[in-house]
């Protein structure tokens, strides 16, 4: 029995019997993940991570924000990429929506260094002048453009305000074991500092400490995020006929038939960094070599009134796949939090047969209608169910995905660990703005432009 079920009676016929043709193949490469004999072997430390290195290296993160000798009431997380998208799904998905404007016994968390938008750091900085701001900046080069100018910005503004002293005790790296600029930093002004494995890449590593320190900081569960993901890579150890399998094996179906477009989509706006996580995996890993599916993401059934008309009778090269948490409703003190569509003497607006119902019932029947509407619509469709939206889910969607990526990217030829294509823009950006040795480059692109 497996943790995260996957339905895949709306895929059609066709595609049914394709993935089954596959399965083999898809068996065969999960072989060779487990074995560290595939293609980027060198990057498939992730696999088992819990077991082999996760749970003690959770511990150590878990017992030093236990120790901290510092007061915060805000993270500060600084990173691009697998650097904080990850975090940004778990938190978005489990902390309240208004943190940080209610009562709560945990920090408001912030991101920066995703962008170089002046505006949103100016607004940023006016933040932190109003909190006691701890900050976990993420990279493992301390080089990318991004983070690094944007820790410039945030380590000059911690030290006027702190002083060198208290700022070093409020400036946390997640950075490489050795080398790098960012290590350099951290050893010369005393900063905490933990490990970036050598052997997972960014996109593969919400489970190590790029992940598990700011989670940590917040308070979040990450030991039973640890467990989710030890119960998936358990199930794959023990079953031939794991869901992850059939996954893998349905996009690839999918991309052979003609497929291009894969959409993940969810009910529920607190899944929209899971969607955001999710496409920077299978994006970065598989969009090489003219290959791959193009990862979108929609929230229903907000998006059912702007882009659902296009998913029903637009260009037939979707596939897509319906992402639901049985259990994603909060709990307060232990208790249930559910709404009911209340009772009203006027029925002007027609929805006297919904009184007395969850909200919840009404949100999973729209999503059970839109699913079969699209695929009676000429979209094959997958039905990928979690059983509760807590840290432990998260941990297993988290380990599902990671697997079905890397054992369908293999099946496409290409390897999912490398992104030679993110290096182009960044050689533009460095010829633009001047970096020594890049103006012969930045004299052409000025030239066309």
């Amino acid at each position: 029995m497996s943790y995260i079920k996957l339905n895949t009676r709306f895929l059609g016929e066709a595609l049914e019997q394709q993935t089954a043709a596959l399965q083999k193949s898809a068996q065969d490469h999960l072989q060779r993940l487990h074995d560290k004999n595939c293609v980027g072997s060198e990057w498939v430390g992730w696999y088992d991570y819990p077991k082999t290195r996760g749970f003690e290296q959770e511990q150590n993160i878990r017992q030093f924000v236990q120790n901290l000798d510092v007061t915060y009431d805000l993270v500060l997380v600084i990173g691009i990429g697998g650097s904080y998208l990850g975090t940004r799904a778990v938190t978005e998905a489990l902390l309240h929506s208004y943190q940080g404007n209610i009562k709560d016994n945990r920090p408001m968390i912030a991101y920066a260094g995703h962008h170089v938008s002046e505006t949103q750091l100016i607004e940023l900085l006016e933040l932190l002048d109003k909190k006691q701001p701890i900050v976990n900046v993420i990279s493992k080069s301390g080089t990318t453009t991004e983070p690094a100018v944007v820790f410039r910005v945030i380590r000059e503004y911690m030290e006027k305000r702190f002083g060198k002293e208290e700022s070093a005790r409020r400036i946390i790296c997640t950075t490489d074991a050795k080398e790098g600029a960012l290590r350099q930093v951290a050893d010369q002004e005393g900063y905490a500092s933990f490990v970036i494995p050598d052997d997972i890449g960014g996109r593969f590593s919400v489970l190590t400490p790029v992940g598990l320190v700011p989670l940590a900081l917040l308070k979040l569960d990450t030991k039973a995020l640890m467990e989710g993901a030890a119960l998936i890579f358990s199930e794959l150890s023990q079953s031939s006929e794991h869901p992850v399998l059939r996954y893998a094996a349905s996009r690839i179906a999918a991309y052979e038939q003609g497929k291009r477009i894969e959409i993940l989509a969810s009910s529920n706006p607190k899944l929209s960094h899971i969607i955001e996580w999710w496409k920077q995996l299978y994006g970065e890993s598989e969009g090489k070599q003219g290959k791959g599916l193009f990862p979108a993401g929609l929230t229903y059934t907000t998006d059912l009134h702007s882009l659902g008309q296009y998913v029903q009778d637009g260009v037939r090269n979707i596939l897509e796949t319906f992402l639901t948490f049985e259990q994603d409703v909060p709990r307060r003190k232990g208790v249930e939090q559910r709404i009911r569509v209340p009772f009203q003497a006027s029925k002007l607006d027609q929805l006297n047969y919904l009184e007395g119902r969850f909200l919840g019932e009404v949100n999973r029947a729209a999503m059970q209608g839109t699913m079969m509407a699209h695929f009676d619509g000429g979209v094959p469709c997958l039905g990928l169910t979690v059983p509760e939206l807590s840290e432990h889910g998260l941990g297993a969607l988290f380990a599902f995905f990671e697997v079905g990526c890397g054992i369908s990217a293999a099946m496409l030829g290409v390897n999912p660990y490398d992104q030679p294509g993110v290096e182009a823009y960044k050689k533009n950006l460095f010829a633009l703005l001047g970096k020594p040795g890049t103006e012969a480059l930045g004299a052409r692109l000025r030239e066309r432009l």
